[in-house]
Order: C-alpha cells, then sequence, then structure tokens
C-alpha cells in the first residue's frame, strides 16, 4: 500500500473551509434564531440586574465532543465489521481512511458540524439564563392553580393517584431510568440531524423546530406560568401538600432502588435557595422532558422510518407517565408540551418555507 493512499488530497482543506463559509447563509435562520434569543437574554440581564453565566454551555461542549468521539469511533468499528463480513482482502487500514475522507471529513458534513455546533452554543446562553431567571423575571405563582385544574380536568383525583399501580419499586425505577435516557435520546437525535452529511429541508426543519419548541416552552410560557411541579409543592407553598403520598412513595422506592430524580430534585431545590449550583432551572409547566420526546416521535416519522416513529412515540408515552409519577409534572404540563411541541414543528417548517423555499421538494 503507498504511502500516498493515506494522504489527504491537497483540494479538501480548501473545499472544507469553502463549505463551511458558505454554510453560514444555509444556517443564516438558525443564527438568526439564536441571536433573537440572546438578545432577549441580554435584556433580561440589563432589567434584572443579573450576571451573566456560562456554566451551562460548558455541560454542553463536553457531552457534544464526546458523544462526537464515540460516534465516530462507533462508525469506524462498524465499517470494519462491514469490511470483514464482504469478505474484502483489501487493507482494513485503508478502508477506514476512505470512511474518515469521503464521510466524515466531507466539506458538507464538517461545515454541517461547525455550524450546527455553534449555532446551538450560542442558542444556549441565551436559553440557559433565560431559564434560570425565571424566578427573578415572574415568581413562582402558578402551582396552587395548576394542582386545582390537574384535578379538575382527571375526574377530582390527582393525576398521580390514577397512576397509583405503577407503584412498585422496579417499575418506579424503570421509569426513572427512562427519564434519564431522555438525554441519550435528545442527544442522539440531534447528532443524527446536526452532523448530517446532507443539506436536508429535514435537517433544519428538526433543528428550527427542536430549538422553537424550548424557547416557546421554557423561556415564554415557561415564565409566564413560573411553577415549581409537584415535587416541590410542599417546599414552596404553605399548608397541606397534596403530593405527599407521591413523594413519600418515591422515597420508600428509593430504599429498593436508587430513584436519582431524588437527588436531582434536592440539587435543583438547593440551587434555586442559594444561586449557586451546576444544576439549576426549575421549570414545570409546560414540560419539556415530554414536549421535545412528542418532538422526537414527529421526527421520527417525518424521516420515513415509520419503525422509529413508533418507538420513539412509545419512548415520549413513558416520559410522560414518568413525569407524573415521578412528580416531576402536573399532567396538564405534558398536555402542554405536546402542543408546544407540534407548534414548534410546524412554526419553524413555515419559517424554513418562506427562509428557504429551494428546501421544500429536498
Amino acid at each position: 500500500m503507498s504511502s500516498q493512499t493515506l494522504v489527504l488530497p491537497p483540494s479538501l482543506p480548501w473545499a472544507v473551509l469553502e463549505a463551511v463559509l458558505h454554510g453560514f447563509r444555509r444556517h443564516a435562520l438558525l443564527y438568526g434564531f439564536a441571536g433573537i434569543v440572546m438578545v432577549a437574554d441580554l435584556s433580561e440581564a440589563w432589567v434584572l440586574d443579573l450576571p451573566f453565566d456560562f456554566q451551562m454551555v460548558k455541560l454542553f461542549t463536553g457531552p457534544v465532543l464526546l458523544i462526537l468521539a464515540v460516534m465516530i469511533l462507533l462508525g469506524l468499528v462498524g465499517e470494519i465489521i462491514r469490511h470483514a463480513r464482504s469478505g474484502n482482502t483489501g487493507s482494513v487500514t485503508l478502508a477506514l481512511w476512505h470512511k474518515l475522507r469521503d464521510d466524515y471529513l466531507a466539506p458538507m458534513r464538517v461545515s454541517n458540524a461547525v455550524h450546527a455546533f455553534l449555532f446551538m452554543s450560542a442558542y444556549m446562553v441565551g436559553y440557559t439564563f433565560i431559564k434560570k431567571a425565571i424566578p427573578a423575571a415572574h415568581p413562582f405563582s402558578w402551582d396552587g392553580s395548576f394542582a386545582q385544574w390537574d384535578q379538575a380536568v382527571h375526574f377530582g383525583a390527582q393525576p398521580y393517584t390514577w397512576l397509583s399501580f405503577l407503584n412498585v419499586p422496579l417499575v418506579t425505577f424503570i421509569l426513572n431510568v427512562n427519564y434519564n435516557i431522555w438525554f441519550f435520546v435528545m442527544f442522539t437525535l440531534w447528532f443524527w440531524q446536526g452532523f448530517s452529511g446532507q443539506d436536508s429541508r429535514l435537517r433544519l426543519h428538526f433543528l428550527l423546530g427542536f430549538t422553537l419548541t424550548w424557547f416557546l416552552g421554557t423561556c415564554v410560557l415557561g415564565t409566564v406560568f413560573s411553577s415549581v411541579g409537584p415535587c416541590f409543592y410542599g417546599r414552596l407553598l404553605t399548608g397541606s401538600d397534596p403530593y405527599a403520598p407521591a413523594m413519600a412513595w418515591l422515597a420508600t422506592a428509593n430504599q429498593t432502588y436508587p430513584i436519582w430524580s431524588l437527588n436531582v430534585m434536592n440539587e435543583l431545590w438547593k440551587t434555586y435557595e442559594t444561586g449557586t449550583g451546576l444544576v439549576n432551572g426549575i421549570s414545570a409547566m409546560p414540560s419539556m422532558h415530554v414536549g421535545t420526546s412528542v418532538l422526537f416521535a414527529v421526527l421520527g416519522f417525518a424521516s420515513g422510518k415509520r419503525w422509529l416513529g413508533l418507538l420513539l412515540s412509545a419512548f415520549a408515552a413513558m416520559i410522560f407517565l414518568g413525569s407524573v409519577h415521578l412528580a416531576w409534572h402536573y399532567a396538564i404540563d405534558g398536555y402542554a408540551g405536546a402542543l408546544i411541541a407540534i407548534a414548534g414543528w410546524k412554526l419553524a417548517g413555515r419559517l424554513i418555507d418562506w427562509a428557504r423555499p429551494e428546501l421544500r421538494a429536498n
């Protein structure tokens, strides 16, 4: 094997640079929206006289780079397996090099990766600040009303009581594991579209719909309907706590299996009281765990992979059950989150048709 076969073509770096530069125009809609969120962030920081915080951006950067490395490694392992199964007697090293050169280092993929990362990092600066500032902008005040509405909508009983059949330690543990898996699913789908090698409408639709859903759900409605959720009801409001039995069950289940939500709840409340800590930003209405999970299912069906849409729909249903059973959310938080996700997806589609009509047939 000639050593020249492992040398990058001289034209590739320039092709990548050209694709990255052209990528700013292709991603103008995403950068424009991130800019709007940043302006809202800076305005709120000025009005409320709050310091800027980049901690959550650091938390975003680390997992993104780690998952990217893992995905590339898995891709290369997959290429080795494919090469072995094909019966090809050629060099495995050369096959891996071609995979890197022609796929992972392809100009369009590198450009998409750069802009997905830059746009999302800019967006995260604004989003995380606005979420953390919710109690300063609008002190928590809706929990009493949401508790009453939740009971009224569910035939006079709190929704968690309808789910009492789930009060089995192993079931509670599984729902908690699934709730945590949400982070992995979110990052995986974001990578799938964000680092795609194609300039597709589906990719742009998901990235814009994803961030629009978060912004409308948390930054706008989360601020207007400022609330802490069932798990913190007794810590915020005086008097009888209708969610004490739900929290008591979680403590009981925790004696058999680790219910990690309890530790996260304690950290969130500690950060709320002290104003310091990495785990921050309490916001119950609407549920963005449920909202984004519904958006994931929409993406699955929109991609033409019916099996994926069905799988992600089941995942969204389990996230909804977990959000109520684990006392993170009122059930109406989940209903609202699902509606916001659909609205965010539809609004993203309309904006793309306006800004990039050439992608309609893509």
